[in-house]
């Protein structure tokens, strides 16, 4: 009976080091387009919130915001979100406490980029406090006609990222999930530490999650 314990109580421990880990991919949810408030209550509680928790998301609300910032919604593979002559420059990567992804709008889903918790790294004051950090890049390798001489986004970039922060704000309203866009990221210690090419520019953060 004793070892019978002794094993329940390690495969307990394996199964909860397990729920830790970050899983490679994550399939995201269809959009649940029918649920919620009209556009209008949306907009009459859409806020930027303060005081974040790392209460869980639902997998449900978490595919409906990621959706709503650059998913496809049309068969052409366009966007909920507008970019300047249809380039799609703009990247979501979602940081959690277990690891950094990056969003695959046509496929729906989430791919991670490296584990661990790397919240901190997405902007200043609490950042880290919170269940989920969205950053926006730009790709600059699709607007090089476009960009200044001293480097950085393209100005069409600032413009395309606040369609995709006011998406993510309504759905966040819409599911009675507090968000606030911000600034406050390292540049080079992003694209260090995820790896990725140096072309991708930060040009907005935004911390989703419930509030204190």
């Amino acid at each position: 009976m004793k070892r019978i314990l002794t094993l329940l109580a390690v495969s307990l421990v394996s199964l909860s080091a397990c729920a830790q880990k970050a899983p490679k991919t994550i399939q995201l949810l269809e959009p649940s387009y029918d649920e919620g408030l009209t556009l209008m209550q949306a907009l009459k509680e859409r806020k930027s919130s303060s005081g974040f928790t790392e209460q869980e998301i639902s997998l449900q609300d978490l595919s409906n915001i990621l959706w709503a910032a650059v998913g496809v919604n049309r068969p052409d593979g366009k966007r909920t979100s507008p970019t300047g002559s249809n380039r799609q420059e703009i990247e979501v990567y979602a940081f959690f406490k277990t690891g950094a992804y990056y969003y695959n709008a046509q496929n729906h889903t989430l791919e991670l980029v490296k584990e661990g918790d790397w919240r901190s790294l997405t902007g200043r004051r609490g950042a880290d406090e919170a269940y989920l950090n969205l950053l926006f890049f730009a790709d600059t390798d699709k607007t090089t006609n476009e960009n200044p001489a001293g480097g950085g986004a393209a100005t069409v970039s600032y413009v395309d990222v606040g369609y995709v922060s006011q998406n993510v704000y309504l759905a966040c309203a819409n599911a009675g999930i507090g968000s606030r866009a911000r600034g406050g990221w390292d540049q080079q210690k992003l694209i260090e530490t995820l790896g990725i090419k140096p072309s991708l520019v930060v040009v907005l953060g935004q911390t989703v999650g419930y509030c204190k």
